[in-house]
């Protein structure tokens, strides 16, 4: 199959979902959009204002990353029928849907109706490729929003995964100093090359009072009321992690704690370079 000859529907999202539109054009697709953050301005493109009518003859669906946020197909709320139903019965069986973070039983819905279903979040060349994007975006939040440098600070990242040993190696770059919390032996192992120390979830509460910047990369509930309490009140919390995050929100409020969630960063520091990432890996699977 060659781009030529592939419509691709290009549906929701962020400003990352507008440069795919793009990129997938010049790279040769047919490329129709609907429910963007805003016009793509490219004559080569059509735009609808319809899921429904967006999808009649497409091939396949680059959906948004992420697929849902509370509950709902991520995109423009202008579009009345921007919902997962829509696109279920608009997709015809043996289309190809891509999309980030897709739920487990949306997907299953899917492929029940023939289509092929891909969750670009999960290939580790993706995985890793964003965390640049995210860790950048993290960087820039905390310098902008602390009174304080970044430069020669006490860092905290809890979570050493994709995006915490990303988000370490940059940190490193500004001479920070660091604490990595992590759980299991191997990445906190991994950790002890670039971190001052490394602690485990139970020496956690008794060490964090001393940072001024603490990024969370858990998805789970890591820094509970408890926790929170020890935190100092010039520090800041930067809550990385995917819906509903690893912060008790209301204890942190409760507390006046300078608290801030930071989803979709790649999308808001980052989206030409996100988007080129996603367009590379649903070119590797078209053509």
């Amino acid at each position: 199959m060659t781009a030529e000859s592939h419509r691709i529907v290009v549906a929701g999202g962020d400003l990352r979902q507008v440069w795919l539109a793009q990129i997938l054009s010049f790279r040769g697709f047919q490329v129709t959009a609907c429910g963007l953050c805003r016009s793509v301005e490219d004559e080569k493109i059509q735009e609808e204002d319809s899921l429904r009518k967006a999808l009649q003859g497409a091939v396949s669906v680059a959906a948004p990353v992420p697929f849902l946020r509370d509950g709902k197909m991520t995109g423009n709320c202008q579009v009345p029928d921007m919902d997962v139903e829509t696109l279920l019965s608009g997709m015809s069986r043996g289309s190809v849907l891509f999309g980030g973070n897709i739920p487990w039983n949306v997907r299953e819905r899917f492929r029940a109706a023939g289509i092929r279903v891909y969750d670009m979040m999960e290939d580790e060349q993706v995985a890793m490729r964003t965390t640049v994007a995210t860790a950048e975006g993290a960087i820039a939040e905390a310098v902008s929003r602390s009174t304080c440098n970044l430069s020669g600070s006490r860092c905290m990242i809890l979570g050493y995964g994709r995006c915490g040993s990303t988000l370490a190696l940059l940190l490193r770059g500004f001479a920070c100093r660091l604490s990595i919390v992590e759980k299991d032996p191997s990445r906190a192992a991994a950790a002890s090359v670039l971190a001052e120390r490394v602690l485990s979830p139970l020496e956690l509460e008794e060490n964090i009072g001393e940072e001024t910047f603490i990024f969370n990369t858990v998805p789970e509930m890591i820094l509970s009321g408890e926790v929170l309490r020890r935190v100092k009140e010039t520090a800041w919390i930067f809550d990385l992690a995917s819906a509903p995050g690893g912060v008790d929100r209301q204890a942190a409020e409760a507390l006046s704690l300078n608290l801030t969630a930071l989803p979709g960063l790649p999308g808001r520091f980052s989206p030409e370079t996100s988007a080129e990432i996603l367009a590379d890996y649903i070119c590797s699977v078209l053509l």
